[in-house]
């Protein structure tokens, strides 16, 4: 699936204010990884907080009911 740089900038538009930096290191750990042969990616295995078994479940959950929204049916 193909997406244009103009969807990218849709996402970016919806990020929470307080997610930003998070964004922005995803993002440029993508560019660096294609100017680089190998980069190593340690694996957090910390227990997961409360929070993130919540929403862990309520994925869970929506992938059970099929409560998804794909991608190329709301950008068609």
């Amino acid at each position: 699936m193909s997406i244009r740089k103009e969807d990218l900038h849709l996402l970016i538009d919806l990020v929470n204010e307080k997610d930003t930096k998070l964004v922005y290191d995803l993002i440029s750990f993508v560019i660096e990884k294609n100017n680089e042969k190998e980069i190593e990616v340690e694996a957090d295995n910390s227990p997961l907080t409360e929070k993130e078994k919540k929403i862990l479940k309520q994925a869970e959950i929506d992938i059970e009911n099929d409560d998804l929204i794909d991608w190329d049916d709301i950008h068609d």
